[in-house]
């Protein structure tokens, strides 16, 4: 998928097999067209981000020698590589889901896919409500802020 070429939208939850394997959303593979995934822990969030593969690959830097020596340069490989898995749906549409990233976002038994623009998240549904209420709540007092301040 080129960047800006498919965007995630909408909110799904589906339920996680015996084997750890969860159906993407129609809609979302209709967007990835094939594509595998990269899915890594959030930086900022507990959820499992969700990205096409192209559009990880295309954000990436290349490091020389001396960026491995740079404690700053090294704790952002180890944050933003370490703990990403490579995924590539099945012929089904399903992904095995990674245990280390299933503990991070807090999910047993169920998933919520949450679109976000080019690529989507991965909650624990009642953590993925919390969050959808909490950020309309902040974007209704931004808005409220800048009526007042006009």
């Amino acid at each position: 998928m080129p960047s800006g070429s498919a965007q995630f939208r909408g909110r799904y939850i589906n339920k996680l097999d015996a084997k750890k394997r969860v159906s993407i959303p129609a809609a979302f593979r209709a967007a990835l067209a094939g594509q595998p995934l990269v899915l890594r822990r959030s930086n900022r969030l507990g959820c499992i981000e969700a990205w096409p593969a192209s559009l990880f690959e295309a954000s990436i830097t290349p490091i020389t020698p001396a960026d491995v020596n740079l404690e700053e340069d090294d704790d952002s490989f180890y944050v933003n590589y370490a703990d990403t898995v490579d995924a590539t749906p099945d012929s089904e549409g399903r992904l095995i889901m990674d245990a280390k990233l299933l503990e991070h976002a807090g999910i047993t038994d169920s998933i919520a896919f949450l679109g976000k623009n080019q690529i989507f998240e991965l909650w624990e549904p009642s953590a993925a409500d919390a969050m959808i209420e909490a950020a309309r709540a902040r974007a209704q007092a931004r808005a409220m802020t800048r009526r007042q301040g006009a």
